[in-house]
Order: structure tokens, then sequence, then C-alpha cells
């Protein structure tokens, strides 16, 4: 369709037949997800399971963020900001909802695949990078709000020791991912400070 056409003809490439193709096929798949998830008016299904309205901002859902946060959100914040923008306060409306940042939502639930808190990462590099219409603090505040949950996946156990211990069994666990969770939580809270710091706060 034209819309589609519009939307690949963003980036320009030189290149084989085949290379292009290629290339065009997997700028597509870019943006099949995170897609939109509210009807004409701005109402969706929040995660607990009452209407919200999205005010100023398009919600989006499907974030499988351990797969996306490292290359899909970066190319998401420098060639379409304000899908970007809406993508972080799709998050940041989330965790209000949800009493914290998404791991891996679909729709109206959290399917907690994977690990880390990669939402904290995609919204600190959508500020970092300038992408309008985001609220600074608010942003900071859900970041740090998910940072400090001593009750979920090893966070407070993470806080305490500075690493997730392979050798401690915790209900929320649900696995032995340690070494794994440890760089997780760290990168995160990385980008949480460099939030922070970007709008002066420690």
């Amino acid at each position: 369709s034209d819309n589609w056409k519009r939307q690949l003809a963003s980036i320009e490439i030189q290149g084989t037949k085949d290379q292009q193709v290629m290339f065009y096929t997997s700028y597509y798949h870019t943006m099949i997800n995170p897609s939109v998830y509210m009807d004409v008016d701005g109402k969706y299904r929040g995660l607990d399971h009452n209407i919200h309205q999205a005010k100023g901002f398009t919600n989006y859902t499907i974030f499988s963020l351990w797969d996306t946060y490292r290359a899909a959100h970066p190319l998401y914040d420098i060639l379409m900001p304000t899908r970007a923008s809406d993508m972080v306060n799709s998050l940041i409306a989330f965790s209000k909802e949800n009493g914290r940042l998404p791991i891996w939502n679909m729709w109206s639930s959290e399917t907690d695949m994977m690990i880390g808190y990669h939402a904290a990462s995609v919204i600190a590099e959508a500020i970092l990078k300038g992408v309008p219409n985001i609220n600074k603090e608010e942003a900071l505040a859900e970041c740090v709000k998910t940072a400090n949950l001593d009750d979920y996946r090893g966070i407070g156990l993470y806080k305490k020791l500075g690493y997730v211990p392979y050798d401690v069994k915790e209900p929320t666990l649900g696995d032995d991912w340690s070494l794994s969770r440890t760089l997780e939580y760290a990168y995160d809270d990385a980008c949480i400070a460099a939030l922070a710091k970007s709008i002066d706060r420690k």
C-alpha cells in the first residue's frame, strides 16, 4: 500500500536487488510490533482490566523488550521519534497500571518473559536522544520504582549484595540465571543513572 511505501521510503539504500529485498523486508519487520493498542477514541483496556484513556499519545503494546532494547528501539528513536515517544509513554502508562515497568507485555497482560527491566533502557535512551513529549521526571520515577522492587525477581538480593546469587532460591526467580540477571540489572541501573544525571538528579 501507499502507506507502507511511505514508511519504507524513510531509508534509501544502494545494492543488488536481493540486498534491497533483504533490507526492506527486515525494516518492515521492525514496524510490525510494538503495535497500536487502543480504539479510535484513545480508550484501551489496561493491565488492571479497567478502561483507560490515552491522552496525548498513541498507546502501544507487545513490547518484547529483552529482544528489542538493543537495536530496534534505538532505531525508532532516530527514524521515527514520534512513534518512539508514543511507545515510551505507553511503557510509563503500563507501569502506573501495573506497579512496575513491563518486562514483556502483551495487550492487557504481562508475560514476564526474559530478564532485566529493559523498559528502563528504552525510556532512558529515548530521553537522552531527545525524543519529544516525554515527561522526564515521571519517566525517572517509574524507572526508579521498578529498580527498587525488593520482592521481585531477585532485585532485593541484587540491591543488598550487589549481585544475584546462584545459591539463594527466591519464589519470584523461578530459574538460576543469576549471572545474567546481575548483568541485566547492572545495565538497566546504569541507564537509570544516566537518565537521572541528564535532568540533574542523583
